[in-house]
């Protein structure tokens, strides 16, 4: 599995799939994210295992990927 969710999977999320009401729904769920170079919000994947509480129970393979503070939106 990819380090971020998918465009699906954050579609489902939020509940929204154009690009500016994720993000809105986002920030007002409190959930971390970035934007990629088109604008799309890219959400870990491990940010929504942490807030749901999957903790270990979930086997998912994690990428390397670090973002600066700068980088991030926090709702």
């Amino acid at each position: 599995m990819s380090t971020f969710l998918s465009k699906t999977e954050v579609a489902e999320l939020t509940g929204r799939k154009q690009r500016q009401k994720q993000v809105e729904q986002l920030l007002s769920m409190h959930i971390t994210f970035t934007l990629d170079a088109f604008g799309w919000p890219k959400v870990l994947r491990k940010t929504i295992e942490t807030e749901l509480g999957a903790g270990d129970s979930c086997q998912i393979k994690r990428g390397g990927a670090k973002l600066s503070d700068d980088e991030l939106y926090t709702g």
